[in-house]
């Protein structure tokens, strides 16, 4: 990660009946990059402030308050902020069962 200013503070869960999750509410500085965000699980992002982009495969989700965006494991992503951008990151171990596609959500607050 590139960042001039990155803070994260996560939550880790476990549970016999579901996947263990991570959630991590993350504060990134103007400018900063995730160049490889992990695509080895699913990856729920809501943008809570700021503004930046998130490439998911071939395409590129313009992130502002209110987007709520949920990628799949398998799929390349990479993440820019362009000013400070606080979100809500929920990464989750993929299920085998589930065929799923990435997903857009655009709330207005």
């Amino acid at each position: 990660m590139t960042a001039t200013a990155a803070m994260s503070a996560s939550a880790d869960r476990t549970c016999d009946t579901q996947p263990p999750y991570s959630q991590k509410l993350m504060s990134l500085g103007k400018n900063s990059e995730i160049p490889d965000l992990d695509h080895s699980q699913d990856v729920t992002i809501a943008v809570l402030e700021g503004l930046g982009n998130l490439a998911v495969g071939d395409r590129t989700v313009t992130l502002q308050p209110g987007v709520f965006v949920f990628i799949p494991a398998g799929i390349p992503r990479t993440l820019k902020a362009e000013t400070t951008l606080n979100l809500l990151l929920i990464n989750c171990e993929a299920d085998p069962d589930m065929s799923e596609s990435a997903w857009l959500m655009n709330f207005q607050f």
